[in-house]
């Protein structure tokens, strides 16, 4: 059985990191992605099971990403899960993008926990 594929939408290093780290010891196959550039390269080539995505970020804002994936019939399966330190559970449900949300900085159990229901 192949491993279920984790797209990180992080612009800090050092998140994008450990978050990788801890998904890869639960056997998911994450790449990184410090842009929405890179990311929306990285969706042309292969499908994620599961994107999380940062909401402020350098080159655009993941709740817009969340919602053009949303509307997208290629890419509307896929799970989203939204992490911010600046962004509440209740923005993110109006947002219309519907996505889970983790607030950083998270617990690693319960973001595994959150992660492993979405895959």
């Amino acid at each position: 059985m192949s491993k279920k594929l984790v797209y990180v939408l992080e612009d800090d290093a050092d998140i994008s990191e450990v978050v990788s780290y801890i998904l890869s010891e639960e056997g998911y196959e994450v790449n990184g992605c410090p842009t929405v550039a890179a990311f929306n390269q990285m969706i042309l080539q292969r499908l994620p099971d599961i994107a999380i995505l940062d909401i402020m970020l350098p080159d655009g804002n993941g709740l817009d990403i969340c919602r053009q994936l949303r509307m997208d019939e290629r890419t509307s399966v896929i799970n989203i899960i939204m992490m911010s330190a600046n962004t509440t559970q209740n923005e993110i449900k109006g947002s219309g993008c519907g996505a889970e949300f983790i607030a950083k900085p998270f617990n690693i159990d319960h973001f595994v926990a959150r992660v492993n229901r979405y895959a």
